[in-house]
């Protein structure tokens, strides 16, 4: 698949949790402009072969930067905006792969092949997740910090 046709199909997924969380009409736009910068970016770095936990703090960071712009810009609150745009970089498949491990460990019995294989999935979805929430919560450490760092 191509870098622009991923853009593309994580802006329709975007869109469609815009709907759900009943983002207003005129808020849609900068919520797609968030999904292609930020899950552009995520895909950028891992064509150039960057691990996909770093990408994706990456993209969370610049998509949640571009969040908060966004949300001074429309007097909305961050979250509004950014919870949407990131749902796409979430780690469903290394999820789904561990906990379909898990249940052929329960079928089939204990292997340290599918253990293996199940904890590898496992650690990669946490990774991940970590990343995106440490990217998220980046911006918000830079600007709504009530009281200074040293």
């Amino acid at each position: 698949m191509s870098f622009i046709e991923s853009v593309l199909l994580s802006c329709i997924i975007t869109l469609g949790w815009t709907l759900m969380f009943t983002v207003p009409k005129r808020y849609i736009l900068p919520c797609l402009l968030m999904t292609a910068c930020g899950f552009g970016l995520k895909t950028a770095l891992v064509n150039h072969e960057v691990h996909l936990a770093t990408a994706s703090f990456f993209g969370a960071m610049l998509a949640s930067f571009l969040g908060v712009y966004f949300s001074k810009k429309y007097t909305l609150p961050p979250k509004a905006l950014i919870s949407p745009s990131v749902i796409c970089m979430m780690p469903g498949i290394a999820a789904y792969k561990a906990m379909v491990s898990m249940v052929q460990i329960g079928y089939f019995g204990f292997s340290d092949a599918l253990f293996s294989q199940m904890l590898t999935y496992l650690f990669e979805a946490l990774f991940i997740t970590s990343g995106l929430v440490l990217g998220l919560s980046i911006p918000g450490l830079f600007f709504y910090r009530r009281r200074p760092i040293v």
